[in-house]
């Protein structure tokens, strides 16, 4: 670094500003890009906070930096003349890129749909973005911990301009998303968003559209009515729990402990479907009706039942959640809750570049938009017989 001009040496914040000027006429920032965070910089210079902002403060005077309330510094997309040619300049812009946190599993289609929702805006925008992909599925649930945990400090650290996360760490994570936050990095969850969690969401209300899955059954006439769920705390599978218990007691009907049935958390599901299949088999008084927590849970525990003799829909009624057949080549006979997968990652991406365009010091007011959703009328629940 730099620290001496006419042999008298610079105070400390005057050589760090040189230190990033280079940077920024050499390209090594380009124009729109992130700068390192504050503790970042304190790490690399050996200097403290104040010595920091002092540095960043000069450069945002003239007009080489944009700092905004709550971000990371970022070089001015047309840094002054003085600081070096515009068209040289202009000839360094890259492409920024975005990224997509979610569970990439072959077998389940919501993230390749809210990957395409994404990409569809992106293309019809021209914006000036690519899209990079990071996984958070893993074997175990420590390991989908760990694994979105790296995932959100690569993130952190590789000039990626905003994300959009499919949580899974559950609160284990809330940390690492909240330095994601204190980074500066625009950030939009999809699917569920703890309570606690102050961002921009978008998702659905899981309550209203399990309430509205449960109460068709009842409309059939089932009364006994099982919920097949996970042994998870998301939001998620707690608020579609709620809508299955507001449904049952609206109809006047108080659900029996044993009608709710909670598989462990695991990832391969055949062991705990089986132990679900027990649990229904050796009910005294069996359900008529099973709403289960998603399609895929709903798929094994049908086939599971079948073969052991249970026919569906003419001995059980099974109500799923997502509508996962939805481009299946082959007809489903699923009766399920439809969600607007693709849409979610337009909505999305359309907040987090709302977010990127807004001038320096805009208000931070965090939106959550929730999408409709919709019964999808198939073959595994039909009125239940006299």
């Amino acid at each position: 670094m730099p620290d001496m001009s006419n042999g008298v040496r610079l105070p400390a914040a005057e050589r760090l500003a040189a230190a990033l000027l280079g940077r920024i006429e050499r390209g090594e920032y380009a124009p729109g890009e992130w700068l390192p965070t504050e503790r970042e910089l304190a790490a690399e210079f050996r200097a403290d906070r104040s010595t920091i902002r002092s540095a960043l403060s000069s450069l945002a005077a003239k007009d080489l930096i944009v700092r905004e309330t709550g971000r990371r510094p970022r070089v001015s997309l047309r840094p002054a003349d003085e600081a070096g040619d515009q068209n040289s300049r202009e000839a360094k812009v890259a492409l920024q890129t975005l990224a997509v946190l979610s569970p990439q599993t072959p077998h389940y289609p919501a993230s390749p749909s809210i990957q395409r929702g994404v990409l569809q805006v992106l293309i019809n925008k021209e914006a000036p973005y690519r899209l990079i992909v990071f996984d958070n599925n893993a074997e175990t649930r420590a390991e989908t911990i760990r694994r979105e945990r790296r995932a959100l400090e690569s993130i952190r650290n590789e000039g990626i301009s905003g994300v959009i996360v499919w949580h899974q760490g559950n609160l284990h994570t809330l940390p690492d998303l909240r330095l994601l936050q204190e980074a500066g990095i625009p950030m939009v969850l999809v699917d569920r968003c703890d309570p606690s969690f102050a961002c921009d969401f978008v998702g659905i209300d899981n309550s209203a559209a399990a309430r509205e899955a449960v109460t068709h059954l009842l409309d059939l006439g089932h009364q006994r009515v099982m919920h097949l769920t996970m042994d998870d705390p998301t939001i998620t599978v707690r608020d579609r729990e709620q809508g299955y218990r507001d449904a049952m007691m609206s109809h006047g009907i108080r659900p029996e402990p044993d009608w709710t049935y909670r598989m462990s958390n695991a990832v391969h599901l055949q062991p705990p479907v089986t132990s679900a299949a027990d649990h229904f088999l050796g009910l005294a008084e069996r359900p008529t009706a099973v709403f289960v927590l998603n399609d895929l849970i709903a798929h094994e525990f049908m086939t599971e039942l079948q073969a052991r003799g249970v026919r569906v829909p003419e001995d059980i009624s099974i109500m799923g959640f997502d509508d996962m057949d939805r481009h299946s080549l082959r007809p489903s006979p699923l009766t399920t809750v439809h969600q607007p997968f693709e849409q979610m990652g337009e909505k999305a991406v359309d907040l987090l570049l709302t977010r990127l365009a807004q001038p320096a010091g805009a208000p931070v007011a965090h939106r959550h938009i929730l999408l409709p959703t919709r019964l999808v009328i198939r073959t595994s629940c039909i009125p239940l017989l006299p």
